[in-house]
């Protein structure tokens, strides 16, 4: 006779504050992607417009 086989597996709810704590996180995730595509965007417009407006490559030199 198996004792562990006499037991079934109960679901067991999480907590609501660990839930609450996955939101949070998922929500600081999200501004931080949202926030360094805002920054990075631009950034990267602007070094692209830089490299190819640059004296050099319009044969200025």
């Amino acid at each position: 006779m198996d004792v562990l086989g006499d037991i079934e597996p109960t679901q067991f709810p999480l907590p609501k504050h660990i839930l609450e704590v996955w939101v949070i996180v998922l929500i600081i995730l999200v501004t931080i992607i949202v926030m360094t595509s805002l920054l990075l965007c631009p950034a990267t417009a602007v070094i692209i417009y830089r490299v190819r407006t640059h004296p050099i490559h319009n044969g200025a030199v």
